[in-house]
This record gives structure tokens, C-alpha cells and sequence, in this order.
């Protein structure tokens, strides 16, 4: 690996972290946080572009750092956030600094890790004899909620040959994660009048039945990652009150898979059960968005090898590499486009939390991490 000493302004780093949280963003609200990455990019000599998304005014940010053939280098964060919690000690978009922590909303997931890629490039554009190939850096939306920004860029196929994703993962950097499947579940019965229950068709019933069958279903198995299913909800009859045997009924499952198993699997394996239930009702499956393959990258790969000497040379110790229980874009980016990723940013605490923190030292040694990281695979020589 080629050493070259980056010196990063942690209160820089701290500064434009809290400049990206004093701007709320909500899903459906990031367009004024986005034209201030895009503006800070460019007022620092990169050229970015907003680009459209499936919903109006919902744009991510692109920008492409291009410096002679070589490699491609993806670096990706998302700007949404989600909803404050109640309980916050201060205000949630001004937050406030108390010693190495900075307090906001998505000041950890995912703004400081947004900032950190945002300096990395500048460095990296700053240092361009050091490098050789593309640094591509994308500024997503709703990654929170449906993850229409990833998508559009699943989309248009873009493409690079490793990818980090800046989610927080400092202590443990994530080199996999499951899978999600939401599976909706129709069942449809037969009215009658609910002092004749015997001449209908409960829905209610029959989905109930299902629902207790699930803990019968066999789920993945995967040394690193664990499979599960909960029951996000459950709903029949009217809501006005009439005694009539309830002809329909729906429930939902989050269904999170390991490699080896897709949404189709899991619709297969629902059927299997509908059908042993020898139920007179009729069951009707589907897959809600948003869907999300599971991915796996080996800790023997040379891009982790690479990875882990970066984070070595700043920490002085070797990283003890984690595995998601959730999803993020980094699912699309590896299982979908097929590049090499890794979950890495910043350190802090209290995700989809009142007070949630990042650490300020953090923010600027993801950023060493990163810019480290890419001289190595982008080399001029190697």
C-alpha cells in the first residue's frame, strides 16, 4: 500500500456534518439537502449533477471524479432521515456538541457518513497524482423507507469495481448482510350472516390459522446470518360493525433472508403452507416493495484485504468485520450490480433514537480510511 499522510480537519468534518443535519429530510423532503451537497461539491472544483429519481423532486446527487484509466471507486450515502423521536434533550436539526460528540437527527445515520465522503473526494481530487481511474460519488435518497434513490441507480447500471457504502460501522465493518421480503398474504372467504357462521367462509379465521403456522416454516440457515420473520400486521371484517361472517382478510410478514434464498422462495414456501392447511379459503400471495436481496463479500477478498490494511494503518489494529441484521443500499449495490462492497462510517450510537450522536474523530478518520484506501486500489502503478 502507498502511504501518503492526509491531514483532515476533524472541525471541518464536524461542521459539515451539522450544516447537512440542520436541514431536515425526511423521505419526500430531501431535495433542499440535496442541492447543498451538490453546491458543496461544486464550490470545491467537483462536477456534480442532480439526477431525477421514480418521484418528483427527489433527486440524488452524482458526481464523477475522472482521472485517466484505472479502477472504479463507488461512494455512496444516503441523505434522508427518519422521523424525530419524542425525547430529544436539544433540537433535533441544530443539535448540539458535547466534547467528540455532535448531536442531531441522522448525524450518524447517515449525514457525518455523507460528509466523510464528500471530503474523501475533495482529497482525492485535490491529490489527483496520486491516483488513477474514477472515484464515483452518489448522494441517494429514501434509503429510510422504499430506497428509490439506489434503485434508479440499479437502474441505469451503473457500474464501478468496489463500492463503499459510509453507514455507520465503525467498529465492526459490514461485509454482509440479510436479505427483506415483505409478503402480503389475501385471503379470501365467503360472507354470511354471524349467527350462521357454518354457511360462510371466515377470513379471519383462516388467516389466523396461516399466521400460527408460521413458526412451522423452515428459514434459511447461513453461519453469519440469521433469517427471521415477524408479523407487521394483521386485518379483517369492517370497520363499521355488522355482524356478518368477515369474507376477506390480509396480513403482512418481514421476512429477512440469507444468500440462498430470493422472494420467490419465500412465495413458494407460502404456498406450501396455505396448502397444507386444507384451508376452504382461498390464499393469493404477493411481494410488496421495498425487496432486498441479501449480500456477501469474503473477508479473503483482495478488496477487504485491502480494506482491513487501510483501517489498520489508522487504528493500529486489524477490523473485526460484522454482518447486517437490516438492510441498506449497499444490498443493491452487491447483490443486484454485482460490486465488491463494504459498509463502513463513522463511530456513534442512539439509531432511530432520541439524541442520536456521531463522533467528531470519527468523521475524520473514515475520511483517512477511505482516501488511503483509494490511492491503494486506484495506485498510478500498480
Amino acid at each position: 500500500m502507498v502511504n501518503h499522510v492526509q491531514v483532515v480537519d476533524a472541525e471541518e468534518a464536524a461542521t459539515l456534518t451539522a450544516a447537512l443535519v440542520a436541514i431536515r429530510s425526511y423521505p419526500g423532503e430531501e431535495a433542499a439537502v440535496q442541492q447543498a451537497v451538490a453546491g458543496w461539491l461544486i464550490a470545491n472544483g467537483i462536477p456534480a449533477e442532480l439526477q431525477p429519481t421514480a418521484e418528483a423532486n427527489r433527486p440524488n446527487v452524482l458526481a464523477r471524479l475522472e482521472n485517466g484509466p484505472g479502477p472504479t471507486l463507488l461512494l455512496n450515502g444516503h441523505v434522508d432521515t427518519v422521523l424525530a423521536a419524542d425525547g430529544w434533550t436539544c433540537d433535533p436539526w441544530q443539535g448540539k456538541r458535547d466534547g467528540d460528540r455532535l448531536y442531531g437527527l441522522g448525524a450518524l445515520d447517515m449525514k457525518a457518513g455523507v460528509a466523510a465522503m464528500l471530503l474523501a473526494a475533495r482529497t482525492l481530487h485535490q491529490q489527483r497524482d496520486t491516483w488513477r481511474g474514477t472515484v464515483i460519488v452518489s448522494s441517494v435518497v429514501d434509503e429510510e423507507a422504499y430506497s428509490i434513490g439506489a434503485r434508479a441507480l440499479v437502474d441505469q447500471r451503473i457500474a464501478a469495481d468496489y463500492c463503499i457504502v459510509t453507514e455507520s460501522a465503525w467498529q465492526r465493518p459490514v461485509l454482509g448482510a440479510v436479505g427483506k421480503v415483505l409478503v402480503r398474504a389475501d385471503i379470501t372467504g365467503k360472507a354470511a350472516h354471524g349467527s350462521m357462521p357454518d354457511e360462510g367462509i371466515n377470513a379471519a379465521v383462516e388467516a389466523a390459522r396461516l399466521v400460527a403456522m408460521l413458526d412451522t416454516m423452515p428459514l434459511g440457515h447461513h453461519p453469519r446470518l440469521r433469517a427471521t420473520q415477524c408479523v407487521l400486521s394483521l386485518h379483517s371484517g369492517n370497520a363499521q360493525y355488522v355482524i356478518t361472517v368477515p369474507e376477506h382478510a390480509q396480513f403482512t410478514i418481514n421476512r429477512h433472508i440469507v444468500p440462498g434464498e430470493t422472494d420467490a422462495t419465500v412465495l413458494a414456501e407460502m404456498h406450501t403452507l396455505a396448502t397444507m392447511l386444507n384451508s376452504p379459503a382461498q390464499f393469493t400471495f404477493a411481494v410488496d416493495p421495498p425487496y432486498y436481496p441479501p449480500w456477501e463479500i469474503s473477508a479473503d477478498h483482495p478488496f477487504v484485504q485491502r480494506f482491513a490494511a487501510a483501517y489498520m494503518a489508522e487504528l493500529g489494529h486489524a477490523p473485526q468485520f460484522g454482518y447486517g441484521v437490516g438492510v441498506a443500499d449497499t444490498n443493491y449495490f452487491a447483490a443486484d450490480l454485482g460490486i465488491p462492497s463494504i459498509q463502513f462510517g463513522p463511530h456513534g450510537a442512539n439509531f432511530h433514537q432520541c439524541d442520536e450522536w456521531v463522533d467528531v474523530p470519527s468523521i475524520a478518520g473514515t475520511v483517512r480510511i477511505i482516501v488511503a484506501l483509494a490511492q491503494d486500489l486506484l495506485a498510478p502503478y500498480s
